[in-house]
């Protein structure tokens, strides 16, 4: 009998059968197991008090214990509840590895400044500041910029011109297609580069054209470029508001290659057409001049206001070129919005195929009706649905729903008193601003490297 004991490494118990409602109850100390722990540290969870760890680029590495499809993520909340503050301190915390670079576009802002401009002095960044009507106060971007490949080039002036003047017929195309070429032949013949008043005037005064064997008289050409033509004036004419956004030359100093490139936008107006019409020439330039091929660089886009992109087809176009090849990019996408219906647009079905190519999505409180959707859509659970509508407890500022991949937690995301300092954004709102304190804290470390001149 004791020699069929001894093998015996421990003993033999009955199973036990249980439901879910009541496992949690009998078996208290078993958990989940917790995600990657490399990365930054966002804060806790909820329910089991374990630090939450995240990092696109590790979770997509096939090291990864659960590999995410894509590094893109989505921010989704009302105002007021920590999407900024998350955003912010995501970035400060990254900041400290090695190979990572970030480029945010800011289109809030507080007096007179963007928001991140209190995390530009601390790492000493010189935020890129767009002005709406030139004025010499700006920078430009010129759309034409040699860093941008001529094939590309040509997509911007399509999509620039669609959004200024509608959609365009194919002859309209045809005609800007060789207007563009002959502006670049002409600049280059100059040892210049070519702007969009070159653009602009090879659309009012063209040569014929050659439509495969087919010659087009001159006529012709004026004709089917009127249209083209006529949304090309409201770029370069000096008396537009939109001249000294694009035409002309890239500002000379600003830097694509500093950790941190802040695009301060806030002075753009939110309606209108210079806020897509920038993220139109954002999107490539920072495609061909930001992001260098054979680096082992991880760069990250966050975009604010990021319906910006995804209400107008051209733009939403071309970054679903952008953000689909990601992984090929080493990118990752940070989408910021307040709603679902931002993205779900009938008239751009680019915009829901972003949605679709983020594996990351972060849910902040919402009102009943908009949870619903948002909860419908992303194939939430019944208590994550309950959660997000919870604006006092269970979503109170700061907390959120985190789904990543196939896992969906409740994450508080947890502030040092200086991060605290550098994020809030209710200021304005508050009896007293809150003062950061540094007592204990881990310092911010500047960088080295301007972000423009």
């Amino acid at each position: 009998m004791f020699e069929l004991l001894r093998p015996q490494t421990q003993t033999r118990r009955r199973p036990l059968r249980t439901s879910t409602a009541q496992a949690c109850g009998l078996y208290p100390a078993v958990g989940s197991p917790s995600s990657d722990p490399r990365g930054a540290i966002i804060g806790r969870e909820i329910y089991s008090g374990k630090a939450f760890i995240y990092d696109p680029f590790v979770l997509y590495d096939p090291s990864a214990r659960e590999r995410l499809a894509s590094g893109h993520v989505m921010v989704l909340g009302k105002s007021g509840h920590g999407k900024s503050a998350l955003e912010k301190c995501y970035v400060l915390r990254q900041l400290r590895f090695r190979e990572r670079a970030f480029a945010v576009l800011d289109a809030q802002g507080e007096d007179g400044v963007g928001e991140w401009d209190a995390i530009a002095r601390a790492v000493g960044v010189k935020p890129i500041r767009l002005v709406y009507g030139g004025g010499g106060e700006g920078v430009r971007l010129n759309p034409l910029d040699p860093r941008i490949p001529n094939k590309h080039q040509f997509q911007v002036l399509c999509s620039m011109v669609e959004i200024v003047g509608g959609p365009l017929s194919s002859e309209a195309k045809f005609v800007l297609s060789v207007a563009h070429k002959t502006a670049s032949e002409r600049a280059a013949a100059e040892e210049r580069v070519a702007v969009l008043s070159d653009v602009h005037d090879a659309l009012t005064r063209p040569g014929p054209g050659l439509l495969g064997k087919r010659e087009v008289s001159e006529e012709q050409m004026v004709q089917w470029g009127q249209p083209a033509s006529l949304a090309m004036d409201q770029l370069c004419s000096e008396d537009r508001d939109l001249a000294g956004l694009f035409n002309g030359p890239t500002t000379e100093g600003i830097d694509l290659d500093a950790k941190l490139i802040i695009f301060d936008l806030t002075a753009l107006p939110r309606e209108g057409e210079a806020m897509p019409l920038l993220m139109s020439v954002i999107g490539p330039w920072l495609r061909w001049g930001w992001i260098k091929s054979g680096d082992s660089v991880k760069r990250t886009l966050i975009v604010e206001e990021a319906w910006h992109i995804l209400s107008h087809r051209p733009v939403a176009r071309l970054f679903e070129e952008f953000v689909r090849y990601g992984r090929r990019l080493g990118l990752s996408f940070w989408a910021i919005l307040h709603h679902l219906g931002d993205l779900r647009n009938a008239e751009a079905p680019e915009a829901e195929a972003i949605l679709k190519l983020t594996a990351t999505r972060v849910i902040y409180h919402m009102d009943r009706h908009e949870a619903d959707i948002t909860a419908d859509y992303l194939q939430l659970p019944g208590w994550a649905r309950e959660a997000i509508t919870d604006g006092a407890r269970k979503c109170a500022p700061g907390n959120a729903v985190w789904q990543v991949g196939q896992r969906v937690q409740l994450v508080e995301h947890i502030r040092s008193p200086i991060e605290v300092g550098l994020t809030n954004t209710n200021s304005k709102m508050t009896e007293k601003r809150i003062r950061s304190r540094d007592g204990g804290q881990a310092p911010i470390v500047p960088l080295f490297g301007k972000g423009a001149a």
